[in-house]
């Protein structure tokens, strides 16, 4: 094991320690505030509305925090997301299943190649959503965490950056030069890598 995977193994037993401990209020507060989301948009991902979705993060949190303790981590047998969104998905699957019993018609249940929603999210269509969310939300979570470190043009520079305008556009509608909006873009990615890499470590 190299000493950055000791690291990562250290930096992961720790978080789960404290989550495992049910009398840690800030670690797990520290849970919702970093897995709220991501339960949400893969909830989202697997056709749930809106208030669907935040019912089924509700379920999962409180599942999780019952069944967090029967979780170990083995670097051999996967990460600890891994086995949060197969908690997500079970729980998914289950509200499908009540909901189909509540209602006589089951076409809004069909997806558009007509195969049953139930059949469609098997546990590796699932985990391949997960890990699509993944990728997509740490890298928003991170620029969450840092982004109040930037003055206001820094940061909207950045964000017109993400959302796919060129320097000039950005240049001409914050009135700044060209070299300016290309100073905040490189500061910004000067400290959001390291916190995308920290994310990715810390919450596996």
């Amino acid at each position: 094991m190299s000493m950055e995977e000791k690291s990562t193994y250290k930096t992961r037993v720790t978080l789960l320690q404290k989550l495992k401990d049910s009398h840690d209020d800030a670690a797990w507060a520290d849970f919702a505030y970093y897995y709220r989301n991501y339960i949400y948009n893969i909830a989202r991902r697997m056709n749930l509305g809106h208030d669907d979705a935040n019912e089924i993060v509700q379920l999962v949190i409180l599942k999780s925090w019952n069944k967090l303790k029967e979780f170990n981590y083995d670097s051999e047998k996967g990460r600890f997301r891994g086995w949060l969104c197969r908690v997500a998905g079970n729980e998914i699957r289950n509200y499908f299943r009540d909901q189909k019993k509540r209602y006589v018609s089951i076409e809004e249940f069909k997806t558009e190649d007509g195969r049953d929603t139930l059949e469609q999210f098997t546990d590796p269509e699932i985990e391949k959503i997960a890990e699509q969310e993944w990728e997509e939300y740490v890298p928003k979570l991170a620029w969450k965490n840092i982004s109040e470190s930037f003055e206001q043009n820094a940061r909207q520079t950045y964000e017109l950056f993400l959302g796919g305008k060129t320097p000039e556009e950005i240049a001409e509608k914050l009135g700044i030069s060209k070299n300016t909006v290309y100073v905040h873009k490189n500061r910004i990615r000067e400290k959001l890598l390291p916190e995308i890499k920290r994310l990715k470590v810390e919450l596996g």
